[in-house]
């Protein structure tokens, strides 16, 4: 059976009629990925402009 491992980010989005994300934001991304972390989830709470990412990554046993 698969196991998974989680992580969550607060990301701070910007702009003042919608949501933008940067090169920044980008970037964390492509890092999280290229150390196999998959986003799964990107959603606003109450403030639009937080948003909280849901990654996860298989566990891989020995």
């Amino acid at each position: 059976m698969r196991k998974y491992e989680y992580k969550i980010e607060n990301i701070k989005a910007y702009g003042v009629t919608s949501l933008v994300l940067t090169k920044e934001h980008e970037k964390k991304f492509n890092v999280l990925g290229a150390d196999g972390w998959e986003l799964v989830s990107l959603k606003s709470l109450n403030n639009p402009r937080n948003l909280i990412a849901v990654f996860k990554r298989e566990i891989i046993e020995d």
